[in-house]
């Protein structure tokens, strides 16, 4: 540890240093009252720091998990992980939330101007729209990236995300008015000579930040029984197919590689390349059923920022 050399020394570092974490004043005023310039405050600073008359410890919260979001960081070449404190009797909806808030904190952390915004789909992502406070940004583009799946009249509906977080943010908004499953590769060929729908498909290449929900085959509600979403022949080739979710309606298995089937062809939206693409892709995901598509999405390196909670990213560290 470097020495002070005497007791006068000693006092002026003591002095500016409570006035700037004790007594709040800025470096500026510091300068203002002692009569020293702002540079040698900053270097009064750093040497209380050097001598030990200043130290500061970063406390973490009990909730803070801080050493088990380097750990999956680390582990998965991730950007960053977010990890929410998990209840094993809370219910879906109120983990969603927690996520869904997580995900509201990162996203106004993170947005800047000139973003061009991409969403997809599902409830945890709803419950990311519910958590946003409006907050005007200059110069951002919101993206619909996947046609529209389940009632439009549906919160979870791709589209009422999209429309729904562009006006949050008062930006711009590009709307994808096409279906992401349609009946047939005719019909995707009509949808996808449509000028709007072309224009949409044509801004997935300018998309820097993606959001999305991660769907595990068990809770995918495309992939219930009697949704009417998919045919049963499709329906059939995904379940025994080795897939074990998906990112926007496209699907890949425990290593991320992508399945190929008939649904594929007749989905509209942004594909698993394109998705690989994108600089920040943000995956909201977490519970026991989501473990596997979670693994699923690292290992493909298909996500970049994982928000979850805390028994999801302690069994992915001990896969």
């Amino acid at each position: 540890m470097i020495r002070v050399n005497n007791s006068l020394e000693k006092r002026l570092l003591t002095k500016v240093s409570s006035m700037y974490y004790d007594q709040g004043y800025n470096q500026q005023q510091i300068a203002d009252r002692l009569h020293l310039s702002r540079p040698k405050i900053s270097r009064l600073l750093k040497q209380a720091r050097e001598v030990g008359i200043v130290q500061i410890s970063v406390v973490s919260p009990a909730e803070n998990f801080i050493e088990l979001e380097n750990a999956l960081e680390d582990k998965f070449g991730l950007k960053e992980v977010l990890i929410v404190e998990a209840d094993p009797q809370a219910s879906g909806k109120v983990l969603k939330k927690q996520i869904g808030t997580a995900a509201a904190n990162f996203f106004h952390r993170t947005i800047s101007n000139g973003d061009t915004i991409g969403v997809s789909w599902g409830t945890t992502l709803e419950a990311f729209i519910d958590a946003l406070p409006p907050n005007e940004i200059e110069n951002i583009h919101v993206v619909q990236a996947l046609g529209g799946v389940g009632p439009p009249e549906d919160r979870a509906h791709t589209t009422d995300i999209s429309r729904r977080l562009s006006q949050l943010l008062n930006s711009r908004l590009t709307l994808l008015p096409a279906p992401g499953i349609v009946g047939s590769t005719d019909a995707k060929k009509v949808l996808l000579s449509d000028r709007q729908v072309k224009t949409a498909l044509d801004l997935f290449s300018k998309i820097n930040t993606l959001y999305v929900g991660l769907g595990s085959i068990e809770t995918n509600p495309v992939l219930k029984p009697g949704s009417h979403e998919i045919p049963d022949s499709l329906y059939n080739e995904i379940i025994n197919s080795e897939a074990v979710g998906d990112i926007a309606l496209r699907f890949f298995d425990i290593h991320g590689n992508s399945i190929v089937s008939k649904l594929e062809e007749l989905t509209i939206g942004i594909t698993i390349e394109e998705v690989k693409k994108v600089d920040t892709v943000v995956a909201l995901a977490g519970g026991p059923g989501k473990i596997k598509v979670i693994k699923g999405a690292l290992s493909g390196e298909l996500i970049d920022v994982l928000i979850t909670d805390q028994l999801t990213a302690e069994a992915l560290l001990n896969t």
